[in-house]
């Protein structure tokens, strides 16, 4: 609907109008006014004359002044009425709805992964993302709707659909970069299922009028997302960051040939670092990392080993050690620390350079960071057991304390068990009246419970499978070789999951429970008296089960710190069983209090920043956690989705980014959703001006 109420075609050229109906009527007196002044121009003094024989060019110019003939051949009456049309036209508001602002409903999703921080444009990939969006805002027309996601590994909906365009201005404006990796899927996912069902926002269906158009303002730093249905969006791909190389042409001058694989990546980056005790030398710890070169030529840096104080976070550290690295071009180097062992100790290390990522440059890690489980057993007297978990390396992971069945009936340990002052209790043939409020594992006993109550006796069970791939059993091979007396047969409760099956039945199972917790049940007994019921504590898969259970059951690994937690990823962290609260501070110094879960657990969900996390409690302590970038997609800042100059068609396919079903090309800039065609008629009709008064001035033609 333009000024003057009248409904014109939604789509091609358009009239938008900001002159009224009385303006438009004085306008259109302008030209009228105009030729009435040149009729006025002429002024003739009537003389009488005798004869009109000598007169005849008189005549003549009599008639060449008639009322239209007067006209024919004035330049400048031509010039100034061009002048007043163009300058009509031009505030009769024309526009072009091009072949980008075809669709009326935008859906505008902006990358904010960790590559979107690179300043190889200035001021930041993220930056010219959001300027580019906000040109297609501004272009829009008040019948238009625009909706706004931002998407790293996780999307989010910033602006539902909205034909405020200052709303929308300031939602992109707000939107911050993080560490995280980049996942388009989940944000195809978000677009397609807000923008392709009908839905009536602001008095109007969002999506049954025309086709969304869907703008991805990305560096391309993901894997394709083929096979994936976008339902009616029309996707549009605009690349941030530098121009891809050209192909450059052959010396036959025939065949082009492609010069892509020196990328336009300015980063070296750290992709790797770990840190644990020297197995040859168990009083040192050692720290490996690798760091890759995506530059196109080879680079000189130094990798520095600094030492930081976990009571002054934000302290810039201590420097241990340095190492002086050598990168050719798009290759890599390891490198290793040496250290003593000096207890618990937050490490970095740092390249010394300067690139467009300055984030994945440093990288962390934790060294000595254990934490002993505390474990109960209960057993009637089982040596190979109890003499298990008294080895060196399973007292390093635990503080086991042993006692009889007897000591179930006591207050002491009772109250121990109800309160959850342990990390584990095993049950050695023998079943607590209650389920303890700690992680169990049972050998020949059955958790209380109805869930249990019915069970079967199975003699000389065969161990059929196992499942290798649950943490409890990692590294477990020789299963097959045991020799089983007796077991007892039973239905896991529902959600459990089997460990070994034999042919009666699961010989073991893990069941979780309420609380959070979870109860291992090894359906045959070690010993039968004095017996041995099986030859398993003879194995060597006896131990390491004992000492995946102390990992994975005593919550011993989640203190190692030498787990990769990428950033933007809940870290779950599990304190003693009696503390409600945790408190954490994150790299920045900030410290918040967690709360506990159902599930009993701490959840930490604030991880956007690399660096150290420190989690502590009362009474007995905390414990550390690294965040690292350490994502080569994310590091390699070369653009993906342009198609160099020179390219052939077949050529073309491979630097297409796949989204849906068919590849889609990028284009460097928002093409403008409309072409407004009133700038260049005013400037035309200026022109015609110049002229108009050039030829009066210089009298070239009248």
């Amino acid at each position: 609907m333009n000024a003057l109420g009248l409904r014109l075609p939604t789509s091609g050229l358009q009239f938008a109008s900001p002159l009224d109906l009385a303006a438009w009527t004085i306008a259109a007196g302008v030209p009228v006014g105009i030729i009435a002044l040149y009729f006025l121009k002429l002024r003739r003094k009537p003389v009488r004359v005798p004869s009109t024989l000598l007169w005849r060019r008189s005549m003549e110019d009599m008639h060449v002044n008639s009322l239209f003939q007067k006209l024919r051949r004035n330049l400048l009456l031509f010039l100034q009425l061009l002048a007043v049309a163009l300058a009509m036209l031009a505030l009769a508001g024309p526009r072009f709805n091009g072949s980008a602002g075809e669709g009326r409903r935008f859906v505008l999703a902006i990358d904010q992964s960790a590559s979107m921080s690179a300043t190889d444009i200035a001021p930041s990939r993220l930056a010219r993302a959001k300027a580019e969006a906000r040109k297609v805002v501004e272009s829009m027309e008040e019948n238009d709707l625009a909706m706004v996601i931002a998407f790293s590994d996780r999307a989010r909906v910033i602006s539902n659909y909205t034909a405020n365009r200052r709303e929308l201005v300031r939602r992109i404006d707000a939107i911050e970069p993080t560490r995280a990796s980049t996942s388009l899927r989940e944000a195809l996912q978000v677009a397609a299922g807000l923008a392709n069902p009908s839905k009536m926002i602001e008095g109007v269906a969002a999506t049954s009028i025309v086709a969304p158009k869907l703008l991805i303002y990305t560096d391309g730093g993901f894997a394709d997302v083929e096979g994936f249905s976008l339902g009616n969006l029309e996707p549009e791909v605009v690349v941030i960051g530098p121009p891809s190389p050209p192909n450059a042409t052959a010396a036959d001058g025939e065949t082009p040939v492609a010069t892509s694989r020196t990328p336009t990546s300015d980063n070296v980056a750290i992709l790797a670092l770990q840190a644990g005790r020297n197995e040859d030398k168990p009083e040192e710890f050692q720290v490996f990392g690798r760091v890759r070169n995506f530059k196109g030529e080879d680079v000189e840096t130094r990798a520095r080993l600094l030492r930081h104080d976990p009571l002054k976070p934000s302290a810039e550290g201590t420097l241990v050690d340095e190492i002086d690295l050598k990168l050719p071009a798009q290759g890599e180097q390891s490198f290793k620390f040496d250290l003593p062992d000096a207890g618990s100790a937050e490490l970095e290390v740092r390249l010394d350079l300067k690139d467009a990522q300055p984030l994945d440059d440093r990288a962390f890690a934790l060294v000595g960071n254990l934490r002993q489980a505390k474990v109960l057993v209960v057993t009637p007297g089982n040596r190979y057991l109890v003499d298990t978990l008294q080895t060196s390396l399973a007292e390093e992971r635990a503080d086991v304390e042993v006692v009889g069945p007897d000591a179930l009936k006591t207050d002491p340990v009772a109250r121990d068990l109800a309160s959850g002052a342990y990390d584990l209790a095993i049950f050695d043939r023998v079943t607590p009246t209650s389920d303890p409020e700690s992680n169990a594992i049972y050998f020949g006993a059955l958790p209380p419970g109805p869930a249990y109550a019915k069970s079967t006796p199975v003699t000389a069970p065969i161990v059929m499978d196992w499942n290798v791939g649950h943490p409890l059993l990692q590294f477990i091979r020789d299963l097959p070789t045991i020799r089983i007396s007796k077991a007892l047969a039973v239905e896991p409760p529902a959600g459990s999951t089997v460990l070994i099956e034999g042919n009666g039945g699961p010989l073991a199972f893990l069941a979780p429970r309420a609380g959070g917790y979870a109860d291992a049940v090894i359906t045959f007994s070690l010993v039968d008296g004095k017996e041995f019921n099986t030859d398993w504590v003879l194995k060597y898969s006896f131990p390491l089960f004992l000492y995946n259970a102390l990992q994975l059951l005593g919550n011993v690994g989640e203190a190692v710190g030498e787990e990769a937690h990428p950033p933007g990823q809940p870290i779950v962290l599990r304190a003693d069983a009696a503390t409600e609260t945790v408190n954490l501070t994150d790299p920045s110094g900030r410290t918040t209090t967690l709360p506990k879960t159902t599930q009993g657990t701490f959840v930490i969900n604030a991880t956007d920043r690399t660096g150290f996390y420190r989690a502590s409690w009362t009474p007995r302590g905390g414990k550390g956690y690294a965040v690292n970038q350490f994502d080569p997609r994310e590091a390699d800042l070369s653009p993906r989705g342009l198609v160099p100059a020179g390219a052939t068609e077949a050529e073309a396919d491979a630097y297409k980014i796949k989204i849906g079903y068919n590849p889609v090309s990028g284009s460097r800039q928002s093409a403008p959703a409309r072409v407004d065609w009133w700038k260049p008629l005013a400037l035309l009709a200026l022109g015609v001006l110049l002229v108009e008064w050039y030829i009066y001035n210089r009298r070239v033609y009248l």
